[in-house]
């Protein structure tokens, strides 16, 4: 059976025996380097003098010197170098900061362009159950027995909201205009009705999703309505309760059909 030369434990074996191989040629060399420094050292030694060595030593201090300005500049350079370095990876690294931003606005462009074609389809959707009785009904009822002119005016109270949320998430506003454009709403009779009609649809709306949030606020609007209305109510039957029609002396209603209502009556 053939096998593959192009293996992983060829290629790493491979890999091994060329690092040993180099690393044998570095030793070498090392060690040759190192004999012929101490072969020179001892051959000087054997043919200079006191003077020589003299003038070896001051000229190893001048290079010495020289070895240390040489070094001062690498240093320098390296400096500079890594600096520059430094500049141009702190740009690139807000260039890819401006591209990402850059991305991010461009998806979330897409995201609201998008959003906006599902709500006009959606919109245009509920306008075709508006104008026509038969596609009314394959919308599931409010509740049961609602008659089908209620039914069109929900589906259109319908309308009204759902282009409200559809304007708060597309414009980018935030959801205190929407609620204070369904304070206004909520002044009419029907759309309160409706929101109440549709009070089981919105239970079954994500928890914590944006239209679950700005749905809670409408509601609470939506209460603070009722109880004003109510509280309206009950003061206005309290007063047709409390009304008593005087007589013709103030006195209140004869009861006994004797009083002095019945003898001016006479």
């Amino acid at each position: 059976m053939a096998t593959n030369d192009d293996s992983p434990a060829k290629t790493g074996s491979s890999r091994a025996a060329r690092i040993a191989v180099w690393s044998a040629i570095v030793v070498m060399l090392s060690f040759m380097t190192l004999l012929a420094g101490v072969g020179v050292a001892a051959l000087l030694g054997q043919r200079g003098n006191e003077d020589f060595w003299i003038r070896l030593a001051n000229v190893g201090q001048t290079f010495g010197v020289l070895s240390s300005i040489i070094s001062g500049l690498a240093l320098g350079a390296l400096v500079v170098t890594a600096r520059v370095q430094f500049r141009e990876i702190q740009e690139n690294r807000r260039e890819m900061e401006r591209q990402r931003e850059l991305l991010t606005q461009n998806q979330s462009e897409l995201r609201r362009t998008a959003e906006a074609a599902l709500g006009q389809l959606q919109l245009e959707i509920l306008k075709l159950a508006i104008n026509d009785a038969e596609l009314a009904e394959v919308w599931p009822s409010y509740y049961p027995g609602l008659p089908e002119k209620e039914n069109r005016q929900y589906l259109y109270a319908n309308l009204i909201y759902q282009y409200q949320r559809i304007w708060m998430r597309v414009g980018g506003r935030g959801d205190d205009g929407v609620v204070g454009n369904m304070r206004y709403l909520f002044r009419s009779q029907i759309m309160r009705d409706y929101w109440r009609a549709a009070a089981r649809a919105r239970a079954s709306l994500t928890p914590d999703s944006e239209e679950y949030l700005l749905a809670q606020k409408v509601d609470e609007l939506w209460r603070e309505y009722e109880a004003v209305i109510a509280a309206r109510r009950d003061s206005a039957f309290a007063s047709v309760m409390d009304f008593r029609p005087p007589d013709s002396r103030g006195d209140g209603p004869d009861h006994s059909g004797n009083g002095a209502g019945a003898t001016d009556a006479a």
